[in-house]
């Protein structure tokens, strides 16, 4: 469903009379927003993503008129290494899960609690003590088997080439830990 919203937008700026900035920003709109409502909740296999990144790319170089048959680099590669740098599934689901969390860990409420009941069973189940421990232990493995739930899928994404979202990955294992070592010594 959301490759199908992903083509249907890469389509829609094909012949475009727009300018560049303007059609990569309808893209973002419409075929990166409908990945992003629900990055988080989705367990995407690597060759959903793969598919992703290629309808993105495609978009993207549909934005500048260039062939699709030309190389992928220019569009992949960071602006301050001289490429479009444009937005690939893995990054904008890094951001998606990010965001989510934080949502889910705002307040002291059943939520929460669900969280971090279910980051406990994560750890156990990947032999972790902490979430700083299981985004290491992601390094190893690769993202279909990591991708067993929210928690493992959060530390595996950060892989991604976003130094952003890996700094807020950063953040967020030092705020669990936090948040961890508060619940148990309050039982």
């Amino acid at each position: 469903m959301k490759r199908q919203k992903a083509r249907v937008a890469r389509d829609l700026i094909k012949s475009h009379p727009l300018t560049s900035e303007l059609s990569a920003e309808l893209f973002a709109q419409k075929g990166i927003g409908a990945f992003r409502f629900s990055a988080a909740l989705i367990e995407w296999s690597q060759i959903e993503l793969e598919g992703l990144q290629k309808i993105w790319v495609q978009a993207y170089k549909n934005t500048w008129h260039i062939p699709w048959s030309s190389a992928n680099s220019l569009h992949t590669t960071p602006t301050a290494e001289g490429g479009h740098e444009c937005p690939l599934p893995s990054g904008v689901l890094t951001q998606a899960l990010l965001q989510h969390v934080d949502q889910c860990m705002r307040h002291e409420d059943v939520v929460k609690k669900f969280r971090l009941a279910q980051l406990a069973r994560t750890l156990t189940l990947w032999h972790c003590n902490s979430f700083t421990d299981l985004i290491d232990n992601m390094e190893l493995w690769d993202w279909n088997v990591a991708n067993k739930d929210f928690w493992s899928r959060l530390a595996k994404s950060r892989t991604t080439h976003d130094a952003d979202a890996h700094s807020a990955l950063k953040r967020c294992a030092h705020g669990l830990e936090c948040t961890q070592h508060s619940v148990h010594s309050k039982s």
